[in-house]
């Protein structure tokens, strides 16, 4: 976009505010608030859900320029063709095939109950996908597809893998394998160990050597980790109570980055030694400090405020990024809440001894948590950490509340079915799912996910110790009427495209948004 374009842009936003304080601008009008972003048109599965798991995850194939996304509603994989799609006009894009995941297992002798994750290797030419085993305790399958989406192979996996991804060599697949207890920590109930899976086929795909990792190493340090402000729940084994999310590789390929989210924690992985080498607690945000002020009270009102409230970071999506010889780990700051059967380790709290409250961690439910303090889930942020150390390096503090406040005042804090003001403020604000990194010549960018309110954030994370906001977009439409007319809802899956592998010619950010069953395209400028 032309510099004097963007100025107009950034008059008009200005101004609406200062008239009305009512103004919005969204992917709507085809541009993000700063003029960085154009939204270029959306692929609908054509379902939609208010609970979410429609269009989860989705992942670019620079080779053949489709996309591939996790299509939870039909538990099936979609392959979508954007060899179309041109700059500066609205994409018209169409499903080219649907991959019937309970079929493929069928006919190829695997355990099937849910399709999690995919991602693509263009090294080794094929598509891979994450699929849990119809019995949550049941290890799953980690599956190979070539790019039209014909079975290859499949290998099995940790139990109820999540979340799948390649090394940038080809040469190794990673799942986080979540191990979640579905059915609570009943008598009879099964709490399956969480792990890491490494397929390396660095010898071939014939001679793969399949390693899957787990924390039974971590049993004997209990205190140890406790005392690194992991968060554990008392009376269960580390190995037990470690649930991977996600997974990230280093640049170098020499380590993965795994976030252990209710345990508010990252995990490295040694991927030559093959061996998880240390866990390391994240610590807390403290609310009572102004840079980190939230809005905790659903009065009604958009105000930002401190609170004598702590967030625990408990990410779920990270990236790692290498930038001037150092390792980062970014992570989006989500907080979840275990909810198995009839256990659950959400409390509530009347904030500033008024009606409103708000959910916090059930202290008992946590070791390392002190039971003077309050404690909510998650940071409403995104952060940057020291990979070697975990040490934060940079926090966005009030930022995704204030922006998000500041655009859409009358809809602040809005959750998938309620654009009412303030509905998400007693919980998880505006909850960031999911981060990635894209360098464009000397600059860094981050991308992050805002499930609830929507849209994107793009922070310039070039120096990572003063990173600073850059951007946001947002292609939901508040005036809709219900989540089948409302525009994007629920963003979960991010991917971004390099300029030197796009359609267009510049930078596409995927977004999948999981409630409305849709895929955005924002181009980059």
């Amino acid at each position: 976009m032309k510099k004097s374009m963007v100025y107009i842009v950034a008059l008009i936003l200005a101004t609406c505010f200062f008239i009305s304080n009512t103004c919005v601008v969204s992917a709507s009008d085809g541009n993000s608030i700063h003029g960085k972003l154009r939204y270029l048109g959306s692929y609908s599965t054509g379902l939609s859900n208010e609970d979410g798991g429609v269009a989860e995850i989705v992942k670019f194939n620079s080779d053949n320029k489709k996309m591939y996304l996790v299509n939870g509603a039909t538990q099936t994989v979609d392959i979508v063709s954007l060899n179309d799609v041109k700059s500066g006009e609205k994409a018209v894009l169409t499903i080219e095939k649907r991959l019937d995941v309970a079929e493929i297992a069928k006919t190829n002798d695997f355990s099937y109950g849910d399709v999690t994750s995919v991602a693509v290797n263009t090294v080794r030419k094929f598509v891979v996908i994450a699929v849990q085993a119809e019995k949550y305790y049941d290890n799953g399958n980690i599956v190979l597809l070539d790019y039209d989406g014909n079975y290859i192979t499949h290998f099995e996996c940790g139990v109820q893998p999540d979340m799948i991804t390649v090394s940038k060599d080809g040469n190794l697949i990673l799942t986080a394998d979540e191990g979640e207890p579905r059915e609570g920590y009943g008598e009879s109930a099964v709490d399956p160990k969480g792990s890491v899976t490494i397929v390396d086929l660095s010898a071939g795909i014939e001679n793969a050597a399949v390693s899957v990792l787990d924390f039974t190493a971590f049993d004997d340090f209990v205190t140890q980790l406790v005392s690194d402000k992991v968060l554990l729940k008392p009376g269960t084994l580390p190995s037990l109570d470690f649930e991977p999310e996600y997974v990230a590789v280093s640049t170098d390929g020499k380590f993965a980055y795994v976030s252990l989210q209710e345990a508010n924690a990252i995990a490295t992985v040694d991927l030559e030694a093959k061996k998880i080498i240390s866990v390391k607690g994240l610590g807390f945000k403290d609310h009572n400090l102004e840079e980190n002020a939230l809005d905790a009270l659903r009065d009604g009102q958009f105000k930002l405020e401190t609170q004598n409230l702590f967030g625990v970071y408990m990410p779920d999506g990270i990236a790692s990024v290498n930038i001037g010889g150092t390792d980062y780990v970014l992570t989006a700051n989500e907080g979840d809440a275990r909810e198995w059967e009839d256990y659950e380790d959400i409390d509530s709290k009347s904030v500033n001894e008024t009606e409103y409250k708000i959910d916090i961690i059930k202290n008992s439910e946590r070791m390392g948590l002190e039971p003077d303090k309050a404690y909510i889930y998650g940071a409403r942020s995104f952060s940057i950490w020291d990979a070697s150390t975990m040490q934060l390096i940079y926090d966005s503090g009030s930022d995704f509340e204030r922006i998000t406040g500041e655009l859409y005042p009358n809809y602040f804090n809005s959750s998938h079915t309620s654009t009412g003001l303030d509905a998400r403020s007693g919980r998880k604000g505006p909850e960031p799912e999911e981060v990635q990194v894209l360098k464009v010549d000397d600059k860094v960018y981050a991308f992050i996910g805002l499930e609830r309110i929507g849209g994107v954030m793009v922070y310039d994370v070039t120096t990572p110790s003063n990173a600073s906001f850059y951007d946001y977009i947002n292609a939901r439409d508040f005036s809709g009427s219900d989540i089948g007319n409302s525009g994007s809802l629920g963003a979960e899956g991010i991917d971004v495209i390099e300029a030197a592998n796009s359609p267009t010619g510049s930078a596409i950010i995927l977004v999948a948004n999981e409630v409305s069953g849709t895929v955005d395209l924002f181009e980059f400028e």
